[in-house]
C-alpha cells in the first residue's frame, strides 16, 4: 500500500525550515531558506517565498502531497491572506497556515490544549483552549510589541551603550562587548546596524546575557525587563484556563539561556507549568500535518522523525 506524504513548515524571522516526510516519520528532504516574517520582508515576498519553497520541496516526489501545515511567524492576521493566495496554487489534499507558536505547542503537547511562548528573534504567546479556540497574545511586531525577544534585548543593548557614550547613561560593559563583536565603536556601527535590520540586532542579544553574568547592572536591568514582558504574556493566558495550564517554551533564547527560563519561572502564576523542549519547532508542524489527515503522532513516528532530522542537520 503506498505511503502518504506530508510537508511541514516552520517559518520564523531568521529562517524557514521545511521538511518532506512520510507517515512513518521518515524525512525524505529538508529545505532551509531565509526567514518569512511578513513584518520583516512584506506579505508579498512571504507569499512568493512559501510558494517557491513548497514547489521546490514537493518536486522531490512524484505523488500527491496528503497534507501541508505551515507555522508562520508574524502578525497572525496576515495568515488568512497567505492561505487565500497559496491554497489554489498548492496541490495537497489538506492545507493550513497558522502562527508558528501553534507548532511550538504541538511539538510537545501534540494536538492537546496549552500555550506556546516564543522568545527568539521576536516574541509572542499563543493559547489553544478547546471551545474557546485559539488566541494570540502579544507579538504585534517589532515596531510595536516584541518584549523579551532577541530583537528587544539586542536593541536595548545598543541603546544603553550609546547612552553611555553620549553621557546620558552610566558606564556599562556593553560598550566593550559590542565593540569586540562589531569590530568598531558602537557609535561608528550605526549604519551597519540599520542595514542589518531586525535579525542582525537580535543576534546581538547574547551580549546582555554575557554582561549580566559579569555582574553588569545595566545588563541585569535589560534582562529583568525582558522577563517581565514574557511573564505578562503567560499571566494573561491564565484567564483561559480554570486550573493548571502548560506553557511550552520555544525559541533560541530559552534553549540557549536557562537563566532566562529560571527567572521567568519565578514570576509567572503558580498554575502556569513551564515546559522546556529540545524538539525542533518543525516537528510540531509535522504533528499538525499528520493530525489533519487523521494520523496520530506515535512514539515510533517521533523517534524516526527526530533521527532523520538530526541526520539532516549533521
Amino acid at each position: 500500500m503506498p505511503l502518504d506524504y506530508f510537508i511541514a513548515i516552520d517559518g520564523g524571522g531568521t529562517k524557514t525550515d521545511t521538511v518532506l516526510f512520510d507517515e512513518t516519520g521518515h524525512i525524505l528532504y529538508r529545505d532551509v531558506t531565509t526567514g518569512c516574517n511578513a513584518l520583516d520582508i512584506g506579505r508579498d515576498q512571504v507569499k512568493q517565498l512559501l510558494l517557491e519553497t513548497i514547489y521546490r520541496v514537493s518536486s522531490r516526489i512524484e505523488c500527491e502531497i496528503t497534507s501541508i501545515f505551515g507555522g508562520i511567524a508574524g502578525n497572525c492576521h496576515s495568515h488568512g491572506a497567505l492561505y487565500q493566495f497559496l491554497r489554489p496554487r498548492v496541490a495537497a489534499r489538506s492545507f493550513a497556515i497558522c502562527d508558528d507558536t501553534y507548532s511550538v505547542i504541538s511539538s510537545v503537547l501534540g494536538h492537546r490544549d496549552g500555550c506556546g511562548l516564543v522568545a527568539g528573534t521576536g516574541s509572542s504567546l499563543f493559547v489553544r483552549a478547546g471551545s474557546k479556540g485559539c488566541i494570540h497574545i502579544g507579538g504585534w511586531g517589532y515596531l510595536i510589541d516584541t518584549g523579551g525577544s532577541g530583537y528587544d534585548l539586542g536593541r536595548d543593548a545598543i541603546y544603553m551603550a550609546l547612552r553611555s557614550v553620549d553621557g546620558r547613561g552610566r558606564k556599562t560593559v556593553l560598550n566593550h562587548l559590542l565593540e569586540k563583536e562589531l569590530g568598531c565603536r558602537v557609535e561608528d556601527a550605526i549604519s551597519g546596524i540599520y542595514a542589518g535590520g531586525r535579525p542582525y540586532i537580535a543576534s546581538l542579544a547574547h551580549n546582555v546575557f554575557e554582561g549580566r553574568r559579569m555582574g553588569d547592572s545595566v545588563c541585569g536591568e535589560i534582562f529583568d525587563r525582558g522577563v517581565q514582558h514574557l511573564s505578562e504574556l503567560v499571566e494573561t493566558a491564565s484567564q483561559y484556563y480554570s486550573g493548571e495550564y502548560p506553557v511550552v517554551l520555544g525559541g533560541g533564547l530559552f534553549s540557549a539561556y536557562p537563566e532566562y527560563v529560571e527567572a521567568l519561572q519565578r514570576q509567572v502564576p503558580a498554575q502556569a507549568r513551564l515546559l522546556t523542549t529540545n524538539m525542533p519547532v518543525v516537528y510540531g508542524a509535522a504533528v499538525e500535518a499528520l493530525w489533519s489527515a487523521g494520523y496520530p503522532a506515535s512514539e515510533a513516528f517521533q523517534r524516526q522523525f527526530l533521527l532523520d532530522y538530526q541526520n539532516c542537520e549533521a
